[in-house]
């Protein structure tokens, strides 16, 4: 990537980043661009229609991989360098590119442009555009609650100053109680709703309490405003708690909706084919409209949607995100080709639908499932007893001091003062704003590291993960395949190494592919002879004539009767034979030790064949007992079922129920966007080190949010206590409750800072 900046004159992107640049995780990856072709093909009606060669036209794109203003920089120097440009404005924070273009502008070269530098381009998810709409609704009112908690206080100095009665003293006091009231609609509504909506669900969220204190502490301001003169009118915190409240809330959201839009969308709504009309004529026409019978044309890297029969004498097919082989598998005409394999041969084929695609079996694996009330943050079962105890106890000691206190002096409004001054004291504070912003540390660490947490609850459920479950197949290993044994290539003479390459470096299928990529380290600077003719056997292999008649493929092809993967041969006679094995992510032995020896049990679930289930087992040191094969997606899920707090790491369709199932899940391929979409997290680096990360992470965040509790439950019990004995006063609460939300928040930043040795790890 730095060798492509600099040599087309765009270096000044470094300087604009700082001199940093940024991980290219989407480079050389499979990309699906018929969204591209139907986008163009619309764009070229709209011209017709208008029936005039020049005019502007709006295009909006998402774009993935945009961090800072070289990004932008970058894309405006493209853009530029194209013509046929009026506007482009990028908006990194929401993922989206708008192109204003004069008619004539080729959007599919200005999208290749793109991506040759690691993004990629897409389609409007408008599933992202809800997000983006709820997160700036919450911005609105956490900006309108701030700007109101600011107002408040400086109207309150005067009665805090002395000012005890009079015109100006009850006019100060009436507009402290509009603010608070308009407080109260703007953002209290925020957790009102919230609040009811986990009652509903019978789910006992910090919500409750929060919007408990909101509730109880207006209230008895305003008893106190109309029945006792005010002395005991709390609407300056009032609107101040419901600010910081709003902030902690914002921060809260921020992060995950980030996460969520850095990916482009998976909706498998947007899924698209190219089907053969009955004249013989292609159109790209979405997924839902395969029905049986309809003949589909499906090109290199392309999926086939639906189960279908061959109709080409032979073709290549991909599994591995079915049922995790590795190994492409040859198809015959007539053969049934399963639903979500993909075309790796080198040209297009054509196959016909079994079934419509609404009877695909990868329908429902392709869907995203909905967020509800029980993936909040901070709905599990321990900080449901938390937050459960904290109500009651909090509800019980108002209670007996009202009780108390009518008792005592038989005043109603003196016992009103006191319990309304205990209820503002006890307002949740700790974990309203303080815990929301170690959430928002933790999640801006990860992702640093390359780590995008998607799921509200991961954070709190990854603390109780008790075994690590890795697929294989793109997981563990890379997905590609390497020679296992190289030294064989040292045997041949250097024009049989020369012929072997051109016939390697023709071929399109993953072994093929490998051993090119051997033969170029081996021998160095290499280039393909294009006077040669290498002819292809689909399903067998290549062969060339070139003096002597060699060949490359299988067995049978060959004629070899030794043992190997795949034979290279002159004139009939046998040269060389390799194995291929697949490759290990390069930190794959390390980081399954270190979560070994941080007690985590670790498995391997594939679909793969036991063999190499168990072959690889053997290298990264995880017991056979824990080597798990030949399962079915089903079964996948099952096992998951049976083994409780289990985290699966996976990246294949087949690994979609297993990610539902699944007490947490991540997976690596971002590649294909369906997987993150079901997942808790998704991480972009070569390495599995973000497994072992996330956890530590959840382990320091929990360890951070109980002792800020703590805090929290020592300073409620004081404030309490001089509550309850009559001490607390609007000044004495709206100087402690600030400074104790104060102390606790840089407590937390001292904890969970990028300097942290959290993130060393």
């Amino acid at each position: 990537m730095h060798e492509l900046l600099t040599n087309e004159g765009l270096g000044r992107y470094y300087a604009l980043g700082g001199g940093k640049g940024s991980a290219v995780t989407t480079w050389g990856r499979r990309k699906d661009h018929k969204w591209l072709e139907r986008l163009t093909a619309d764009l070229e009606c709209e011209d017709q229609r208008a029936g005039a060669p020049s005019g502007v036209t709006h295009v909006a794109l998402s774009v993935q991989g945009v961090h800072c203003a070289a990004c932008v920089w970058l894309f405006e120097e493209l853009f530029r360098r194209q013509g046929k440009g009026a506007a482009l404005t990028v908006n990194p924070a929401l993922g989206r590119m708008d192109l204003s273009v004069d008619r004539g502008f080729d959007v599919s070269r200005f999208v290749s442009q793109v991506e040759r530098f690691g993004y990629l381009v897409g389609p409007i998810d408008e599933a992202a555009r809800s997000e983006v709409h709820e997160t700036s609704d919450l911005l609105m009112r956490t900006g309108v609650t701030v700007a109101i908690a600011m107002n408040a206080m400086i109207f309150a100095i005067a009665i805090y100053a002395g000012l005890e009665s009079g015109p100006i003293f009850r006019f100060f006091h009436g507009l402290n109680f509009a603010l608070a009231t308009l407080s109260v609609l703007v953002g209290g509504t925020v957790f009102f709703r919230s609040a009811w909506q986990a009652l509903r669900a019978r789910v006992l969220h910090l919500d409750v309490p929060i919007a408990l204190g909101i509730v109880f502490a207006y209230t008895g301001s305003a008893l106190s405003l109309f029945l006792g003169g005010g002395k005991a009118a709390y609407f300056d915190t009032v609107s101040v708690f419901i600010a910081l409240m709003l902030v902690g809330r914002f921060l809260q959201e921020r992060v995950l909706v980030r996460n969520r839009r850095e990916l482009l969308t998976g909706d498998v709504d947007a899924l698209l084919t190219r089907m053969i009309a009955p004249d013989g004529g292609v159109r790209l026409v979405p997924c839902s409209e395969v029905d049986a019978g309809a003949r589909l044309l499906v090109a290199p890297s392309d999926l086939v949607p639906v189960p279908a029969a061959l109709e080409e004498e032979s073709a290549s097919v991909s599994l591995d995100w079915i049922n995790g082989e590795s190994s492409p598998r040859a198809v015959r005409r007539g053969e049934r080709i399963d639903a979500g394999a993909f075309n790796v041969g080198q040209s297009a084929i054509v196959v016909r639908a079994l079934s419509p695609f609404a009877a695909s079996p990868i329908l429902s694996l392709l869907r995203s499932p909905r967020a509800g009330v029980r993936d909040a943050a901070r709905a599990t079962p321990w900080w449901r007893l938390f937050t459960r105890v904290y109500v009651i106890v909090v509800l019980g000691v108002a209670a007996v001091t009202f009780a108390a206190w009518l008792y005592a002096t038989r005043d109603l409004t003196r016992a009103l003062e006191v319990t309304t001054a205990l209820l503002v004291v006890t307002c949740p504070c700790a974990f309203g704003i303080a815990t929301p912003m170690a959430y928002e540390f933790v999640q801006a660490g990860l992702r640093r590291a390359g780590v995008f947490v998607r799921s509200a609850s991961f954070l709190d459920r990854a603390v109780d993960v008790r075994r690590v479950v890795f697929d294989k197949t793109g997981t563990l290993t890379t997905g590609d395949l390497a020679v296992a044994d190289v030294t064989s290539l040292a045997a041949l003479e250097p024009v049989d190494l020369r012929a072997l390459y051109d016939l390697a470096a023709r071929s399109a299928h993953p072994k093929s592919v490998a051993l090119s990529k051997a033969l170029e380290r081996h021998l160095g600077k290499v280039s393909l002879r294009a006077d040669l003719v290498v002819t292809e056997h689909a399903g067998a292999g290549v062969e060339l004539v070139f003096g002597h008649t060699y060949r490359l493929g299988s067995r049978e092809f060959v004629g070899a009767d030794s043992v190997g993967d795949v034979f290279f041969s002159r004139d009939g006679r046998v040269l060389a034979a390799f194995e291929f094995a697949e490759s290990l992510r390069p930190d794959a032995r390390g980081e399954i030790g270190a979560l070994e020896a941080a007690g985590y049990d670790v498995w391997i679930l594939s679909g793969d064949a036991q063999s190499r289930v168990d072959e690889l087992a053997q290298r990264v040191d995880v017991p056979l007992e824990r080597a798990i094969g030949e399962r079915s997606p089903e079964g996948k899920a099952a096992w998951l079922e049976d083994h409780e707090r289990s985290f699966m790491i996976g990246d294949g369709l087949n690994d979609g129920l297993a990610a539902e199932r699944a007490f947490a899940s991540a997976t690596p391929a971002i590649d294909r966007p369906f997987m993150p979409a079901k997942t808790d997290l998704y991480f972009t680096t070569a390495g599995l080190r973000p497994v072992r990360l996330a956890l530590t992470a959840a382990a320091a965040l929990r360890r951070v949010t109980r002792r800020n509790l703590l805090i929290a439950v020592l300073y409620n019990v004081l404030t309490v206590l001089l509550a309850s004995l009559g001490l607390m006063t609007p000044l004495l609460c709206a100087v402690v409750m600030p400074l104790s939300s104060l102390s606790i928040v840089l407590l937390t930043v001292a904890s969970l800072s990028p300097r942290s040795p959290l993130w060393k790890c």
